[in-house]
């Protein structure tokens, strides 16, 4: 397909994401959630959150096969900004200012130093490490604050939605990596990688 239209390109990858069926999207959200616990997180910070997100139109929905031993912080958009507050699981969500759940106004933002691992949505990933959303640009605008552009990211997508070669504007911000189901895979290290970073992101 050729087409200069990341509308286009948005439309006909939810589509093929949403083509799978549940089982398949399950199969391939538990073998994502592998690859985390044995290849990524034994490698991060112990005491450092990982960043999730609440999994939505067919997302790959990560979460329940995380087995409970990850500390995380989800996603929301209050006031026009998009922050990160700390989650925990025994706690109910509430629709954040874009309709989605999210911690409650009360749960602590969370800062870029407190966070290990960035896990963002998408909707599929570039070849060259960017990361297609929805559209609102709310991960462009927080991965333009060098705080939080230091932080390792991971796109996380079905493989077929992987190596789409859709437009990338100037202010679209590239990921360090991305999450399939068939495994991670790395294209640049984080900008001030620690003692564990270098680990992290040895392999590409």
């Amino acid at each position: 397909m050729t087409t200069n239209s990341k509308g286009e390109w948005r439309r006909l990858l939810r589509q093929r994401r949403r083509d799978l069926t549940h089982g398949q999207r399950q199969q391939q959200a538990r073998a994502m959630a592998t690859h985390l616990l044995e290849q990524v997180l034994p490698r991060l910070d112990t005491g450092a959150l990982v960043a999730g997100y609440v999994a939505m139109a067919a997302e790959p929905h990560l979460t329940p096969h995380l087995h409970g031993t990850v500390a995380m912080a989800l996603p929301a958009v209050c006031q026009g900004r998009l922050h990160l507050r700390r989650w925990d699981r025994e706690e109910p969500l509430e629709p954040d200012d874009c309709g989605v759940p999210a911690p409650r106004v009360t749960a602590p933002v969370v800062e870029p130093g407190a966070v290990a691992l960035l896990l963002i949505p998408a909707v599929a990933m570039h070849p060259d490490g960017f990361r297609l959303g929805y559209g609102g640009g709310w991960y462009d605008r927080l991965l333009s604050q060098p705080a939080w552009a230091q932080r390792p990211s991971l796109g996380v997508c079905f493989s077929c939605c992987t190596a789409v070669p859709f437009p990338v504007a100037p202010w679209d911000r590239p990921l360090h990596g991305q999450l399939t189901e068939k495994g991670v895979h790395w294209w640049r290290r984080p900008q001030t990688p620690g003692p564990d970073d270098r680990k992290l992101c040895g392999e590409r």
